[in-house]
C-alpha cells in the first residue's frame, strides 16, 4: 500500500494544529481538503486517528504511532527531491581556438545545453585542459579527431582611405610593395608570407601585431593592410574588405576535435557536429 505524500502532510499539520481549520489555512487548501486526507489514512490504516469535537482534534494513540513515521517519510522525500535538484553539475572545459572569435561558438553552446542540460559549459585557457575544442585544422592538437563545420576565407582589409580601396579584388600583382601589417602569430598568415616569398614578391612589413584586435585597429589607424579571417573582418571599425583571388585565395577550416581516445566525447563529438551542421551557422560554407 502506497501513502499520499500530500495526505501525510496534512495529517502532520492536522496533528500539531490540533485544528481542521488551522491546518488548512497552514497547507494553504481548503478544510474538505484536510479532513478527506484524514478519512482516506484513517481508512487505508483501518484506525481512527482523531477524536473530533468542538475543541477541535484530539490525537488517537494510533495518531501518535502515525506523526514520527509521518514526519520521516516527509522528510526523506524532501531530502530526495533536494538530492537531485542540487545534485553538482557535471563541467566540460571547451577550449576556443584564441583568435577564434566568440560570436561563431553561440551555436556550439546552445547545442551543449540541448544535449547536456545539466553540464556546465567551462571556457579553458588551453587546449589541452578541455575535453572539447572549437579549432581551426591546421591548429588542433596531434591525436585530435577533427570534424570540419564550416570553411572560413581570409580576406583582405584595407583603411578606408586606402587608395587601393577600389580593387574588387586581390592577385599576386596588387601586393607588391604593399605596406603589410603582419601577425606572427597566426600559422596561415605566415603560409600567407611564404606562399608570397615564393612568387617573388617583395612585402614591405610596417608593423607586427601580437593580438588580434591590435591587428584591427592598426588598420583602421590607416597603418597598413592586413590579411585576416573573414569573420575578424567584421569587427574592423573603419576598414574595407576585399577578397583574396587566384593563388592568394586560401580559407581555413573550423571545426571540433577532441582526444581520438576519448570515446564518450567522440559520441558527443558527432551528435554536436551533426546538430550545428543541420543548423544555420553564421559563417561561409558547412564543410
Amino acid at each position: 500500500m502506497l501513502f499520499d505524500l500530500r495526505a501525510l502532510g496534512y495529517f502532520v499539520a492536522a496533528y500539531e494544529e490540533r485544528s481542521v481549520t488551522t491546518a488548512a489555512r497552514r497547507c494553504f487548501v481548503a478544510q474538505p481538503s484536510i479532513s478527506m486526507a484524514i478519512k482516506g489514512l484513517e481508512d487505508a490504516l483501518d484506525t481512527v486517528l482523531f477524536e473530533r469535537s468542538r475543541q477541535g482534534l484530539a490525537p488517537t494513540p494510533a495518531a501518535h504511532r502515525l506523526y514520527p513515521r509521518a514526519c520521516s517519510l516527509l522528510a526523506q522525500s524532501s531530502a530526495m527531491v533536494r538530492d537531485f535538484r542540487d545534485a553538482p553539475r557535471e563541467t566540460l572545459g571547451v577550449f576556443l581556438q584564441d583568435d577564434l572569435m566568440v560570436g561563431p561558438a553561440a551555436p556550439l553552446f546552445a547545442q551543449i545545453a540541448d544535449l547536456l542540460p545539466n553540464t556546465l559549459v567551462r571556457l579553458t585557457a588551453t587546449a589541452q585542459e578541455a575535453r572539447l575544442r572549437l579549432v581551426a585544422e591546421h591548429c588542433k592538437p596531434p591525436g585530435d579527431t577533427f570534424v570540419s563545420l564550416w570553411r572560413e576565407p581570409y580576406v583582405m582589409l584595407l583603411p578606408e582611405q586606402h587608395p587601393l580601396r577600389f580593387k574588387k579584388k586581390f592577385g599576386l600583382a596588387d601586393l607588391q610593395g604593399v605596406p603589410l601589417l603582419e601577425w606572427p602569430y597566426c600559422p596561415l598568415h605566415q603560409s600567407f608570407i611564404r606562399l608570397l616569398a615564393e612568387r617573388g614578391i617583395a612585402l614591405e612589413v610596417q608593423a607586427s601585431a601580437a593580438r588580434e584586435e591590435l591587428l584591427l585597429h592598426m588598420v583602421d589607424s590607416g597603418l597598413g593592410v592586413a590579411v585576416v579571417p573573414q569573420s575578424h573582418a567584421a569587427h574592423a571599425r573603419r576598414s574595407v574588405t576585399r577578397p583574396l583571388d587566384g593563388p592568394l585565395a586560401f580559407s581555413r577550416h573550423l571545426g571540433l576535435a577532441c582526444d581520438a581516445s576519448d570515446a564518450p566525447m567522440l559520441a558527443l563529438l558527432g551528435r554536436l557536429a551533426d546538430s550545428l551542421k543541420a543548423s544555420a551557422i553564421p559563417q561561409s560554407s558547412v564543410a
